[in-house]
């Protein structure tokens, strides 16, 4: 790994010197320069605090011990009204007719496994856990919903007989914690849920986002963008503000569901949550939370509760919540916890949260000056002066990415960090790619130099580029045929089971391509292969657009020559 106390002294020295606190008063350019010297090593890897995972594991705990103790109990008579206006919300997301309630037959169409890994899974792709693995859940019911789901597609039933009796069935007493990078103070908490569990948890979690498009029309494709154009407006004129919550994802109380869902409802929850977690240590605990992260049913739940409450607020207070349509902008945005109100509203919303059991973050939520963050847009005046994020200098192509990201941010900002820029580049060897491709590739050039080489078929430009070539495995073809899931190192070695019927339901799910199986894997490798572009300027319209433009090629030419 590279030196990246030297890069960071580096850039504090080419940086402008700024107070240690954003003010209104201050100038774009200095509110550019403390966002970017305070995010440059927030999520650093290498730097990471000895105790970040264990500060995430009471967090974790405090969160789990504040949902056993929650009880919804009105004070006041306006509380008691908001409640029953959220508890009326509920029902009408889940009764919304005969032909749509969360039953059996719509949670199984959203079946799906999720991109990580599951318990009792040696791999982390479809036919694997599925198909070739043994299947785990928390109660032997699920397991019985699950053969009735899917009778109605015979392939699939056939291959779950086939598994069976080369695999079986386990319950398990919960999901497993873990811990990722999130900063290098805090580790973040994430728990791997049985495999079944999982299944069941995809199919509600799309449930709930069909209900937010249809009655708020919040498509988790696109609403983080809307998030931060209401995050922009308000850092302009104040008509908004962004609220933060502490641990939001393990702050929905298993009680409070219970008070606000219809019972129905509420058994398919229950019944797809892990009661339990097991510890690093080994030991377990019982979940006084609905899920936590890594349940594929979190994000929705959240985002449809926050908008029942948001929605509730606006209803008492005589406003009417308008949702985003191409007949005008939405007045409140919500992304998971990312929450964004009318500034009249903006109080009561925090009361109304505080009653539901949520903690604001009070340093991250902003209802004045001139300052909005959102979904990853960080807006002073209107202005997104997000900074630039190192998490890693292991590869080549981590330098790669972070010299193009620190290129960009000198062209929104005006601030050139052409020493920066020289100490990384000596690390590489110089790449130049065109600026339509990925960070990761090389370094971006407004133009193609000189010295590379036309395609005389093509006319193009042919230039290298870094390429992180996929981990993939293949799947045997007959029974006879031995193939092999990759191992790393400590694991023994596995052989694929031959499922026909399983790998047939996983080809016309998309999730065998050319016989062959992508696997997630921290073990990056990358190797140089050759392209051909006949859009290399950055002033090339058609599929290289440069956000930017004239000021991003000025910036590239003063930090890169």
């Amino acid at each position: 790994m590279h030196d990246y106390a030297a890069v960071f002294q580096c850039l504090q020295d080419e940086l402008p010197k700024t107070d240690h606190i954003l003010t209104s008063d201050m100038t774009l350019m200095e509110a550019e320069s403390l966002w970017l010297r305070n995010s440059f090593l927030k999520k650093f890897e290498g730097s990471k605090a000895e105790d970040a995972d264990s500060k995430a594991l009471e967090l974790f705990l405090r969160s789990n011990e504040r949902c056993r103790t929650f009880a919804l109990k009105p004070q006041k008579l306006f509380e008691d009204v908001l409640i029953n206006e959220v508890k009326n919300l509920f029902d009408t997301y889940f009764h919304l007719c005969q032909f749509l309630t969360l039953d059996l037959f719509e949670i199984s169409e959203g079946f799906m496994t999720g991109p990580g890994a599951s318990r009792g899974a040696v791999s982390d792709n479809f036919y694997t856990k599925l198909f070739d693995s043994n299947l785990t859940c928390t109660a032997a019911s699920l397991y019985r919903d699950y053969r009735c789901a899917i009778a109605r597609w015979p392939t699939w039933s056939c291959a779950e007989i086939a598994r069976n009796v080369h695999h079986g069935l386990s319950t398990v007493e919960g999901n497993r914690l873990s811990f990722v990078p999130k900063t290098t103070e805090i580790s973040r908490v994430i728990c791997t849920e049985p495999n079944l569990n999982m299944l069941f948890q995809k199919g509600i979690g799309e449930f709930l986002e069909g209900i937010l498009q249809r009655r708020w029309r919040i498509f988790m494709s696109d609403q983080q963008m809307l998030n931060r154009d209401l995050a922009r407006l308000g850092s302009i004129d104040g008509s908004f503000g962004t609220i933060d919550l502490s641990s939001a994802s393990d702050s929905v109380s298993l009680s409070l569901c219970r008070e606000l869902m219809p019972p129905y409802a509420f058994r398919w929850f229950e019944k797809a949550r892990s009661p339990q977690v097991i510890l690093p240590d080994g030991s377990s605990r019982e979940l006084h939370m609905i899920s936590s992260m890594g349940n594929a049913f979190t994000f929705p739940l959240q985002t449809i509760l926050f908008a029942s409450i948001v929605v509730s607020c606006y209803s008492i207070l005589g406003v009417k919540p308008v949702a985003n349509s191409s007949k005008g902008r939405a007045n409140f945005g919500i992304f998971g916890d990312d929450i964004i109100v009318r500034k009249d509203c903006y109080d009561f919303v925090v009361r109304a949260l505080n009653l539901f059991g949520f903690e604001v973050n009070v340093g991250k939520s902003f209802n004045t000056g001139y300052f909005r963050e959102s979904c990853g847009g960080d807006y002073f005046h209107g202005n997104d002066i997000r900074g630039v994020y190192l998490k890693d200098l292991s590869t080549s192509a981590d330098v790669y990415s972070i010299i193009n990201r620190l290129v960009r941010w000198s062209a929104r900002s005006g601030i050139m960090l052409p020493k920066t820029a020289k100490m990384l580049m000596n690390w590489v060897d110089f790449l130049p790619i065109p600026p339509h491709d990925g960070d990761a590739e090389g370094i971006k050039v407004p133009f193609a130099p000189a010295s590379l080489a036309k395609d005389r078929w093509t006319g193009g430009v042919k230039y290298r580029y870094l390429s992180q070539r996929p981990l993939s495995f293949a799947l045997p073809e007959s029974p006879d045929e031995l193939r092999y899931y990759p191992f790393s190192r400590g694991q023994r070695r596995r052989e694929i089971f031959f499922n026909p019927d399983g790998l047939l339901t996983s080809v016309v799910g998309g999730f065998v391509r050319n016989g062959r199986v992508s696997v997630r894997t921290d073990r990056a490798r990358f190797k140089i292969r050759h392209r051909v572009t006949s859009l290399w300027s950055y002033k090339d319209a058609v599929g290289a657009y440069v956000p930017l433009g004239g000021r991003w090629k000025a910036a590239a030419e003063a930090m890169l020559a």
